[in-house]
């Protein structure tokens, strides 16, 4: 069988660990829980009420959990795909989300202490903190096949 001309986004093996279908499921979840965190603080400042600092304990544990996971699973796809280790920005996404799990451990301790001061102001400017690492991170980890394809066929028109 012959090899296609064009390189498609399910085939370009330099999209990195956006390719890698573990990690790129599990790096979702702790997202969704920091992102949650930093909402049931804002409720918790707001309204004081202690249900959502208890919700924000839970949404950090498992957060915290997940991405224990994901890290594995994206050290393993670093260590195991060289083309993951050699991208842009791949040093750069691995360290703000080395940053963003490290701060969301502190910030599950923070919030572990008892009334206000749990979540105001540490708790909530540490859950601040982590969903702009994470927003950074998942920047920094966007798969980019449009620079793929520009490497790969620097002449679109296949003219030679």
């Amino acid at each position: 069988m012959h090899k296609p001309a064009h390189t498609t986004i399910l085939d370009a093996p330099r999209l990195g660990l956006a390719s890698q279908p573990v990690y790129a499921t599990l790096v979702q979840f702790p997202a969704v829980c920091f992102v949650g965190t930093l909402l049931t603080d804002i409720a918790y400042w707001r309204s004081a009420n202690y249900l959502w600092e208890t919700f924000s304990v839970w949404l950090l544990t498992a957060g915290c959990i997940v991405a224990a996971f994901a890290a594995i699973a994206g050290l393993l796809t670093w260590v195991s795909h060289r083309h993951v280790r050699t991208l842009r920005f791949a040093k750069l996404h691995v360290l703000a989300s080395a940053v963003a799990l490290a701060l969301a451990i502190v910030n599950a301790f923070v919030h572990s202490r008892d009334g206000y001061v749990a979540v105001v102001p540490q708790g909530l400017a540490l859950s601040v903190i982590v969903v702009v690492l994470m927003l950074l991170a998942t920047w920094l980890g966007w798969p980019r096949p449009h620079l793929v394809e520009a490497v790969q066929h620097p002449n679109p028109t296949g003219v030679l």
